[in-house]
């Protein structure tokens, strides 16, 4: 659970145990980090959704769930819809958070349709994240239908259907981008791995700028706080 102080999302209560689903080691990383920031004390991860199936068989304790839709042999939707069918080891009305870069409204709607209970536009901060949990665990607005509602819904053609009008399931089901490093944990010096995109999709910054001292301060004015940064830093000094 999430409990509040003044108003604003704070920490999880430890009794819950929370399943972490994407294929990016980094992603995987990063989300539990911020978890147990948070509070959490059992967080565990899965790289796949037939890993996230062992992991559920194996600990049928799971509170909470945080999957990544797009993922190589099976999506974080298709495993939302099983779970509410009842085909998982888990109690059907698990709370389940997607977490996609897709922007798609006809996956969203898919996902709407089989009761998630959030959603998380990656990439996504820590305080994103507290706030989705607060709605998830702590905000009384949970009603899920009964899983015979789900199990009548044919949702492998609603996901096709769905996924046939989303643009990064057609260019390869994974959008094309470098893994997201928080601008605070970037070292001054390391240049960007790709471009740096604002919401609207415009390029704030291009791919090989070096994220100088100054240019760190002036992100985080504009409130900036993921960064497809590289893993090497320049030596400056080398370089003249």
């Amino acid at each position: 659970m999430v409990s509040t102080v003044d108003g604003e999302a704070a920490h999880p209560k430890t009794a819950f145990r929370i399943l972490v689903v994407d294929d990016e080691l980094f992603s995987r990383q990063m989300v539990k980090r911020m978890l147990v920031s948070l509070g959490a004390e059992c967080v565990v991860t899965a790289a796949s959704t037939d890993e996230a199936r062992t992991v559920m068989a194996a600990d049928p304790t799971l509170s909470l769930i945080i999957c990544d839709h797009y993922m190589p042999g099976g999506n974080g939707i298709k495993l939302l819809g099983e779970l509410r069918q009842g085909a998982l080891p888990l109690p059907h009305d698990t709370c389940f958070l997607v977490a996609t870069a897709s922007t798609s409204f006809a996956l969203t709607s898919v996902a709407l349709a089989l009761d998630a209970d959030s959603f998380l536009s990656k990439p996504f901060s820590r305080e994103d994240l507290a706030r989705r949990l607060y709605v998830s665990l702590v905000a009384d607005t949970r009603q899920i239908q009964a899983k015979e509602h789900f199990q009548s819904m044919d949702i492998g053609g609603m996901l096709a259907a769905a996924e046939r009008l989303d643009p990064v399931a057609r260019g390869g089901g994974k959008p094309p981008s470098h893994p997201l490093k928080p601008l605070g944990y970037v070292l001054p010096n390391t240049p960007l791995a790709a471009d740096l995109l604002v919401k609207d999709g415009s390029v704030l910054l291009k791919k090989g700028t070096v994220l100088t001292r100054h240019l760190i301060a002036r992100l985080t004015e504009l409130g900036v706080e993921m960064v497809p940064a590289a893993d090497e830093v320049i030596d400056v000094l080398a370089s003249r």
